[in-house]
């Protein structure tokens, strides 16, 4: 009797045992049965999407139930396009009553040199140290929850930039110097931020480090284009300007009055009057106080005129598309 009780204990410690394992999550294991693998589609981006295409990107993936919170599902999992479909190895599949938090980034990091994974926010973290850089960081954040009836078994990422594009064109007063010539010598923006720390919950850290961008010009500058600012805030250019910073992505950060980015130009000036006499001038001004934010283009116009004259014709744009900026506001500073 002892020995039957006995059998019937162990059987049943066995029996529990067996359902709850069956409760465990194994991640690893197949469950093609019960569930698809995850897909990515529809990945669109506002930067080139031929880019993300041909380099692909990496995804991190949490998953979250009754049993896990934040567990890492995929991380840094290098997905790329081939065949008119997105692949990556191995495979992964959804889990019934799960919820999925997405996080993909770009450009895919190999090495672990941009991206880590902060387990205590749950978050990507990007830390850049030197910019301007020639990489356009995106990011794309998908929550997917396979309790909600309908869910989709394929994973929507919409990319956004979380850098600061900033462009400065400088042009001269078609006014004051219409038939004159002028050309630009050496341009600096100086005190900028030189780096930072993103996480994907959309909030830059930016460091206290500074930087200066600078360029300096060939005579081959002379007679750069024209600009006239009209009444009301509008501003008609003709030729090409000097555009020293075309396109520089730079951290996001405020200006204001502890933190002056400061813009030096020196440029000459050759007035209309059959002498090959240049005048030379050194501008140095304060950009206007404001902050340049993710996902944004940043364009500067700057009209040079004489030795006691500097307007900047400020623009500010939002990038939609990144390659054709709209019109968001104007400031005027004389």
């Amino acid at each position: 009797m002892t020995v039957n009780i006995l059998k019937y204990f162990i059987a049943t410690i066995t029996a529990i045992s067996l359902v709850s394992s069956c409760k465990t999550i194994d991640i690893d294991a197949p469950m093609t049965e019960t569930m698809p693998a995850i897909e990515f589609s529809n990945v669109s981006t506002k930067a080139t999407v031929d880019s993300v295409k041909t380099n692909g990107f990496g995804v991190w993936a949490l998953i979250s139930n009754s049993e896990v919170e934040n567990k890492v599902l995929m991380e840094n999992q290098y997905v790329k396009y081939n065949d008119g479909k997105w692949v990556y190895s191995p495979l992964r599949y959804w889990l019934p009553e799960t919820e999925f938090n997405f996080i993909a980034t770009y450009p895919y990091d190999q090495n672990g040199k941009y991206y880590t994974f902060d387990s205590e926010n749950s978050a990507v973290k990007l830390t850049v140290n030197e910019t301007p850089s020639e990489k356009d960081f995106l990011m794309a954040t998908n929550m997917t929850d396979t309790s909600v009836e309908g869910f989709s078994e394929t994973v929507d990422l919409q990319f956004r930039h979380v850098l600061t594009s900033v462009g400065l064109n400088i042009w001269r007063d078609g006014g004051k110097h219409q038939n004159d010539q002028m050309r630009i010598k050496k341009v600096t923006l100086s005190n900028i931020r030189k780096g930072g720390t993103y996480n994907s919950t959309d909030l830059w850290t930016p460091s206290n480090e500074k930087l200066s961008l600078e360029k300096e010009y060939e005579e081959s500058s002379a007679n750069i284009g024209a600009a006239v600012v009209q009444g009301g805030g509008t501003l008609t250019t003709g030729g090409e300007p000097a555009d020293p910073f075309s396109e520089v992505m730079l951290i996001p950060q405020t200006m204001d009055a502890s933190n002056k980015v400061s813009l030096k130009i020196h440029y000459q000036l050759k007035m209309h009057d059959g002498e090959d006499k240049w005048e030379n001038v050194e501008m140095e001004a304060e950009l206007p106080y404001g902050t340049w934010e993710p996902n944004r283009r940043y364009m500067y116009n700057v009209v040079l005129s004489s030795v006691k004259d500097i307007t900047f014709y400020y623009i500010q744009t939002k990038i939609s598309p990144w390659g054709a900026p709209q019109v968001g506001g104007t400031i005027i500073i004389k």
